[in-house]
């Protein structure tokens, strides 16, 4: 910038060789041109009308846009204030008139030079800063994958195991109390089989916000792997605190929720562990919630339960039998045991009721109630169910070629059997085509309850073994949720009345009135009874009154080994009042 035509055009002459000059001849112009053109160098004259030199540098030094262009004053020799007023104004250099060509030359090319080293020290610079941000970010993507879960944003195992350590310190530092919840939801695994994963993926989801709106922000709600979560309840001044929680849980995880256009129902079991009195390790603790969490599953779901030393004794019993449970089936330590069923009208056995017993080392015979549950538990019941079923048809077909070739054999099916419902055919088919025992001669025994929990596909798998020839009985009838008019829709022959109603049995008990109705209904529709647990004359005469036919219990005999039961076949028996009864 400068206002004499000479001097520009003698610094044109200078400099329009190497570079592109633009020129100005007052300071608003100059300022414009540096605004708009953004130059690598601007060299302004001190001594100008309107705005000087050193009031534009000075703006320029301001301005956002132009403030790192760097600025060369012209001025006259012999002017030091010159040079200390354009310094303090931002001026890099000075030239002094009349200029020296080649000095121009030589201080527009280093001042270039310099600026060129600026750009590429600040484009440097912003490429370090933006490398530096996407590390950052790329370390808080690693960070948050290694610490929370993908799927709910929750924090995971590894995070949540941080997080009890530190609310441990903080208790042994401040004598603070705080809770571990162990949450499990029942029925999860239903939703994956029934609905799909991403059915189930978007419960977890669903879940997890219900269980954060529970709880505090200082609290943490974690996910440790499939349907398991974990909640710390910080800073708890009694555990009245933990099981107000555990309540609200429970009411939120029951909530319907739809998935898929279909509404699901499910429900949790809780485990409350306390520190320090449950444990003061996040391995006991740990321990313990989970201990109590299942202790509320087993106890009927939907439920929590405050850890204890006796629940603690008793996952050890449980884990100590489930090893020998295994170990059982592998040393053949379960046989069967079979129960004469009668006709009461005409005194022949109609048929037996396979029973297993556990032969064990240590505690010596073990009944279907101290252990089932737990084949129940762990999915051995699947194979023991196998078992049971071979064994009994082989010994019923070898009675039949004894020539008891009437004679029903009356297996008890598990629910789990039914989970893969066309495993549990080949079962059947195979165990009668292996020993040759007729279909006809085989009675499947199912419960009221297992009908319930999944009567569609329970129901398409009966009809299924119907086909196959063999009869299904409804075992336990009355303790459960179907009624006759359910039984009518469905592949069921005959119906067991538990022997929950035959122990209080006399004239005048509501549980007669119960019996007689069953009976009476039943003609109505087809449907054949047995009555369990018979063992005195009145109870067998008010059967008898009220029109039993069927009937099975200790009066007539109890449970017998194979070759008991093969000898009474042979030789008949003896019930209360001499009365012999054969199957002959």
């Amino acid at each position: 910038m400068d206002d004499s035509p000479n001097n520009i055009r003698l610094l044109g002459n200078i400099l329009t060789h190497d570079h592109q000059v633009l020129f100005a001849t007052h300071g608003k112009e100059a300022m414009e041109i540096a605004v708009e053109k953004q130059p690598d160098l601007i060299l302004l004259d001190v001594m100008m009308p309107q705005i000087d030199g050193l009031t534009v540098c000075a703006w320029l030094k301001e301005h956002e846009r132009t403030r790192h262009i760097p600025v060369i004053i012209v001025t006259a020799m012999n002017d030091p204030e010159a040079e200390t007023r354009g310094f303090a104004a931002g001026a890099m250099d000075f030239l002094t008139k009349p200029v020296n060509p080649p000095a121009v030359r030589a201080r527009v090319g280093v001042h270039l030079a310099l600026k060129q080293q600026r750009d590429a020290l600040e484009q440097a610079n912003q490429a370090l800063t933006e490398e530096i941000r996407e590390r950052r970010h790329l370390e808080e993507l690693l960070r948050e994958q290694a610490e929370f879960d993908a799927l709910t944003g929750l924090p995971n195992r590894k995070l949540f195991h941080d997080r009890l350590e530190q609310a441990i310190l903080m208790g042994v530092r401040n004598h603070r109390v705080f809770a571990l919840l162990f949450v499990d939801l029942d029925r999860f695994k239903w939703v994956n089989d029934t609905l799909g994963h991403d059915a189930g993926d978007a419960l977890l989801i669903e879940m997890s916000r219900r269980l954060k709106s529970v709880v505090r922000k200082s609290d943490t709600v974690a996910r440790l792997g499939g349907d398991e979560f974990t909640v710390i309840l910080v800073d708890i001044l009694h555990e009245s605190m933990a099981e107000l929680v555990a309540r609200k849980i429970l009411e939120q995880l029951v909530q319907p929720v739809t998935l898929k256009g279909q509404e699901v129902a499910i429900s949790g079991s809780v485990g409350i562990a306390i520190y320090p009195v449950d444990g003061d390790s996040a391995v006991h603790l740990v321990k313990h919630a989970d201990v109590a969490m299942y202790q509320a599953k087993e106890s009927g779901r939907n439920a929590y339960r405050f850890f204890s030393s006796a629940l603690n004794e008793q996952l050890v019993q449980r884990m100590t039998m489930e090893g020998e449970m295994r170990q059982a089936c592998l040393r053949d330590e379960f046989y069967l045991d079979y129960q004469p069923k009668f006709k009461i009208t005409t005194g022949r056995m109609t048929g037996m009721e396979a029973l297993v017993r556990w032969d064990h080392p240590d505690k010596g015979i073990l009944f279907p109630q101290h252990f089932i549950h737990l084949a129940e538990g762990n999915g051995l019941i699947v194979q023991i169910g196998a078992w049971v079923l071979r064994t009994a048809c082989r010994d019923a077909a070898r009675w039949a070629e004894e020539g008891f070739k009437d004679l029903k054999l009356a297996v008890n099916l598990s629910a789990l059997q039914f989970k893969d419902g066309e495993k549990l055919l080949d079962l059947v088919e195979e165990s009668l085509r292996e020993t040759g025992l007729p279909a006809r001669n085989l009675e499947l025994e199912i419960t009221e309850t297992m009908m319930m929990n999944n009567i569609e596909q329970v129901t398409a798998t009966l009809h299924k073994l119907r086909a196959l020839g063999v009869s299904i009985t409804m075992d336990d009838f009355g303790t459960g949720y179907s009624s006759l008019g359910v039984l009518k829709k469905l592949p069921v022959e005959g119906i067991k009345v538990d022997r929950s109603f035959v122990n209080d049995l006399t004239e005048d008990s509501p549980d007669t009135a119960f019996v007689a109705a069953i009976l009476s209904m039943a003609r109505e529709l087809g449907v054949h009874v047995v009555v369990e647990g018979v063992e005195t004359a009145e109870q067998l005469r008010i059967l008898v009154n009220q029109g039993g036919e069927d009937v099975q219990g200790y009066f007539f005999s109890p449970p017998l080994g194979r070759e008991a039961f093969s000898a009474m076949l042979k030789g008949g028996i003896e019930v209360g009042g001499g009365l012999m009864i054969s199957a002959a």
